[in-house]
C-alpha cells in the first residue's frame, strides 16, 4: 500500500532536518577544535613562520637589527656568490655533507642490523640501550671532550702517538694545522654512530614481515643476499629520512667550527652557517646574515626535493 503524499513529504522533511542537525553539530565540533588550535597556530605563526618569512625581506637590506633597514637589492647575494671566503665555505660544506651522509648511511645501519640479528629479546634490548644511552649526553660536552683529545700539547691523541714512539716534531697539530684542521673536525664523533639513526634503522628492520624473510631463506637466500635483496630495499624509506635529516643538520650546524676552530686557521674550516652567526652576532650585519640564511634554506629545499624524487623505497607505490 502506497504512503499518502503528505506523509511521505513529512518523512522526507524529518530526514532532511536530521541531516541538517547532524551537519550543524559537526560544524560546531570543527569550530571548537579550531578554536582550541588557534592559540598554538598563532604562536607558531609569530615565532616560527614570521621570522622565517621576514628573513626573505631583510636579505635584500642593509640592516643592523635595530635601525631602519635600507633596501640594497641583491648586493648581499652578490657578496655571497663572489667572495673567496664563501667559496671556501661552500667547498667545506660539501666535504662535511658528503662525509656525514656516508657515515650516517653506514655505521648506524651496520649497528642496527647487528642488533636486529640478535635473537635473544633481552640481549637485543640491552644492546639497543647501550647505543642509545649516549644520547642523554649534551652535544657540547662531546665537542669539548674532542677539543681536549685533539689538543696538540696535552691531548689524548698526541699522547698516544708519543707513547708508541712518534717523535715530538712529527706529532700533528690537528686543529691548529691548515692541512689537518678539516680532517680533524671530520674525526669528531668517531665512530659516528648516532643513537637516533640506529633507532630509525632498527624500526625499519623490525617492520619487515617475518614471513618474507623466512620465504627468502627457504628459497636459498644467504645472509648477504637476504640483506641486499630483501632487507635493504624495504628500509629505503628510513634511509631517505636519515639522508634528509643529515643534510639539514650539516647545512644548519656550525657548533664544531664555533667551539673548536672559529672557522680557522685561515678559513680552512669555515662554513656558511658559521659566517651567518658571525655576521649577525659579532658584526651586527643582520641583513647579510638573513641573505646567508635564505641561501641555506634554498639549498636545503632543493636537496630535499631531489632526495624525495629520486630515492624511493620498493614499498612506495605511485597512486596514479
Amino acid at each position: 500500500m502506497n504512503m499518502p503524499y503528505s506523509d511521505a513529504k513529512t518523512l522526507q522533511l524529518n530526514r532532511n532536518r536530521q541531516v541538517n542537525d547532524k551537519k550543524r553539530k559537526q560544524i560546531k565540533v570543527t569550530i571548537k577544535a579550531y578554536l582550541f588550535l588557534l592559540p598554538t597556530i598563532l604562536l607558531i605563526m609569530t615565532f616560527s613562520y614570521y621570522p622565517a618569512l621576514s628573513a626573505f625581506y631583510y636579505s635584500f637590506t642593509n640592516w643592523d637589527g635595530f635601525q631602519t633597514a635600507k633596501i640594497i637589492g641583491f648586493k648581499n647575494f652578490e657578496i655571497i656568490f663572489t667572495s673567496d671566503e664563501f667559496r671556501r665555505a661552500f667547498l667545506n660544506l660539501f666535504w662535511f655533507s658528503a662525509f656525514n651522509v656516508i657515515t650516517a648511511l653506514t655505521a648506524p645501519l651496520l649497528v642496527a642490523l647487528l642488533i636486529y640479528k640478535v635473537k635473544h629479546a633481552k640481549l637485543q634490548n640491552m644492546y639497543r640501550l647501550l647505543f642509545v644511552f649516549p644520547m642523554v649526553v649534551p652535544g657540547m660536552v662531546t665537542i669539548l671532550l674532542w677539543k681536549f683529545i685533539l689538543n696538540p700539547d696535552v691531548g689524548l691523541l698526541n699522547s698516544f702517538l708519543a707513547a708508541i714512539g712518534v717523535p715530538d716534531e712529527h706529532l700533528p697539530l690537528w686543529l691548529a694545522s691548515m692541512k689537518m684542521a678539516l680532517p680533524s673536525l671530520l674525526l669528531v664523533g668517531f665512530p659516528w654512530i648516532s643513537g637516533v639513526s640506529v633507532l630509525i634503522y632498527l624500526a625499519g628492520f623490525q617492520s619487515i614481515p617475518v614471513s618474507l624473510r623466512e620465504a627468502a631463506i627457504v628459497d636459498g637466500a644467504n645472509g648477504t643476499t637476504l640483506f641486499f635483496r630483501i632487507e635493504l630495499p624495504l628500509i629505503m624509506s628510513q634511509i631517505k629520512l636519515i639522508m634528509i635529516l643529515t643534510i639539514i643538520s650539516v647545512l644548519q650546524t656550525f657548533s664544531l667550527q664555533l667551539v673548536l676552530t672559529n672557522g680557522g686557521p685561515a678559513n680552512t674550516t669555515t662554513v656558511p652557517g658559521y659566517i651567518m652567526y658571525r655576521e649577525a652576532v659579532t658584526n651586527s650585519q643582520m641583513g647579510f646574515a638573513c641573505a646567508i640564511g635564505v641561501v641555506l634554506f634554498i639549498m636545503i629545499f632543493i636537496l630535499t626535493v631531489i632526495n624525495n624524487t629520486f630515492l624511493k623505497s620498493s614499498t612506495e607505490f605511485d597512486q596514479n
